[in-house]
């Protein structure tokens, strides 16, 4: 691959498309016009011209055709002419090919899910008499729809909220079938029924369609099929990987979730019974264990991943994709191999550690200058000997049963 293709290819990489795909005329038009339109036009033009495919020439004409941004035809006839220079054939456009408004039916986005179970569902549709109706909601996986938006808003201002979800990761909306949206709209509303009206998708949904809705499920990417079975172990082993991707950088329970486990492991760091390090180590494993029961619940955790599987293929990481497929199916088909997930152990060991060290070095600061002293700090003190933040000296005396040692001042 040349220097240019290559930059290329990352371009429509960090633009949320596959370079593979693209080639191959495997992409929604609509979904290249509306990048073409936003702030990377120019750098997606130029990169669809270092593609060298008839269906990206076909996929250009037809852009071209389909727009009246000067701009942006000036943009696609410079890749274009790119294409010639590579031997590429640039076809015709069609003679009934003409700028027109996009048919009504609806459209649909969703985001990646949050560690916590949050995403964005997005469905929007054109308006007879110009602009768009959009339906923004906050749901939560599986609480429902905690939050929905419904409102009229001009296309340059859809547009606009779209780019600037687009930019702020984790909170790239990608296209899907509308109807997935919808049904996941659904069920979200029914989960949430009674608790607020303002939060019932159903007053809205008949100006998007009297379809009833199909069942609800997370949209599955044609890039990535299901790993096969002999497939999943060797995918799930490495899975501890996918936390390092921008998608699963938040991902983590609340404070008030994890509160009773750090606290219960901080106490056993700093318990004032005398406790082997082994000792020490198994009563933090069992806490461990239940705070991965309670913290990662299989079948919840198993669809975060599912819907966060298909932001990653869309965005073309699709070993990514099939690393988290991988784990979700585990979950699904063997729950009790929770604990033994490398992802979901890197889960909850991320999520309790950085809280479990602040809770401990509060408690110490609490403790400095008293005269109880925990079996770390005893054994740490040279002849049973301390000295206190005043510098004032005091020996040990360590009480019959041997569980409490107490400093007395010299």
């Amino acid at each position: 691959m040349s220097d240019r293709a290559a930059r290329a290819a990352a371009t429509l990489a960090r633009l949320g498309l596959d370079p593979d795909a693209v080639a191959a005329g495997h992409v929604v038009e609509s979904e290249v016009r509306e990048r073409l339109a936003g702030a990377d036009g120019e750098a997606l033009a130029a990169a669809l011209g270092e593609l060298p495919s008839l269906p990206v020439a076909a996929l250009l004409v037809g852009l071209e055709a389909g727009t009246e941004d000067r701009k942006v035809r000036k943009d696609i006839r410079r890749a274009l002419y790119r294409l010639r220079q590579q031997g590429v054939p640039i076809p015709e456009p069609a003679r009934d090919q003409v700028v027109h408004a996009r048919e009504t039916e609806a459209e649909g986005f969703l985001t990646a899910f949050s560690g916590g179970g949050d995403r964005v569902l997005w469905l929007e549709r054109r308006l007879p008499e110009g602009g768009s109706l959009m339906i923004y909601a906050h749901a939560h996986e599986p609480r429902g729809v905690l939050e929905l938006s419904v409102g009229e808003v001009s296309q340059k201002r859809l547009r606009a909220l779209r780019q600037r979800m687009g930019r702020e990761l984790p909170l790239r909306l990608v296209r899907t079938d509308w109807r997935v949206v919808d049904a996941l709209l659904v069920e979200g509303s029914t989960r949430a029924a009674g608790t607020d009206p303002k939060r019932d998708y159903g007053r809205a949904r008949a100006r998007i369609t009297s379809e009833p809705p199909q069942a609800p499920s997370e949209p599955r990417s044609a890039r990535v099929p299901p790993p096969a079975p002999e497939e999943v172990a060797a995918l799930v082993a490495t899975s501890a990987a996918l936390l390092e991707q921008p998608e699963f950088a938040r991902w983590g329970p609340e404070p008030e979730e994890t509160a009773p486990f750090v606290s219960e492991i901080a106490d056993v760091r700093d318990s004032p019974l005398v406790l082997s390090p082994h000792q020490q180590e198994e009563r933090v494993a069992e806490v461990v264990r239940r705070a991965t029961q309670s913290l990662a619940p299989p079948l919840p955790l198993a669809r975060r991943l599912e819907g966060t599987a298909y932001v990653l293929a869309e965005t073309g990481r699709t070993t990514l994709a099939r690393q988290a497929l991988a784990v979700a199916t585990t979950l699904r088909e063997h729950p009790v191999q929770l604990g033994t997930v490398p992802f979901v152990a890197a889960f909850v060991r991320r999520a309790l550690h950085g809280l479990v060290a602040a809770e401990t070095t509060r408690a110490q600061e609490e403790r400095r200058g008293s005269l109880v002293v925990t079996p770390g700090e005893f054994l740490a003190c040279p002849h049973g000997i301390w000295a206190d933040s005043r510098g004032d000296l005091y020996v040990s005396e360590v009480q019959a049963n041997g569980r409490l040692q107490k400093f007395v001042r010299v």
